[in-house]
């Protein structure tokens, strides 16, 4: 069982945080939590997994929150939730393409946490469309994040750039591809 003070406390902190915060509907812990918990399936240690819980708070905290988190876990805690965080001041595809391109300079910890994001989301989208009596609600909010189209694009695109890593393939890319193939089915 994975158990860690550190980890206690990356709850407390994400807590406070996301206390209130919504993501399509839902309680954005869900989703924190669901990438922890991939995390931890996927082998993540101990940065990694407190990195994990607190990856959605710096788009979502108080401009302090990377020092906070410095301080409070660690530099490479710090350094991975940076890496997840998008950049307020550019655009949505801008982001995804930045995302990308840094995925050949993570460590190992960082990529597993960043895959897991990404696996969450494109689980979460997949799911949605199934269960969804009326997709065009889906649709509407996915407009602002590149449409459909663009997210098939930064989810293919992100496969591909996992696909020229040393460790390809791993088990967390050969899920991802799998939901990614189903969410393509499903849409064309």
């Amino acid at each position: 069982m994975f158990y860690s003070e550190k980890l206690v406390e990356a709850f407390a902190y994400a807590m406070k945080i996301h206390k209130n915060q919504t993501k399509m509907g839902h309680p954005i812990l869900s989703h924190v939590l669901d990438v922890v918990s991939l995390t931890i399936h996927f082998g993540g240690d101990e940065d990694a997994v407190v990195a994990a819980m607190l990856h959605d708070t710096k788009e979502r905290g108080p401009t302090s929150v990377i020092e906070e988190i410095r301080e409070q876990f660690g530099e490479h805690v710090a350094q991975i939730v940076d890496l997840c965080s998008e950049v307020a001041a550019i655009s949505w595809s801008e982001n995804r393409t930045r995302r990308i391109e840094l995925l050949a300079q993570m460590d190992k910890a960082a990529l597993l946490v960043v895959c897991c994001e990404v696996l969450s989301n494109a689980k979460r989208l997949l799911f949605r469309l199934h269960a969804a009596k009326d997709k065009i609600s889906i649709f509407t909010y996915l407009k602002k994040k590149g449409g459909i189209s663009g997210k098939l694009w930064y989810y293919r695109s992100f496969c591909d750039a996992l696909k020229q890593l040393p460790d390809y393939p791993s088990p967390v890319a050969y899920e991802l591809q799998v939901v990614i193939k189903e969410l393509e089915t499903l849409i064309y």
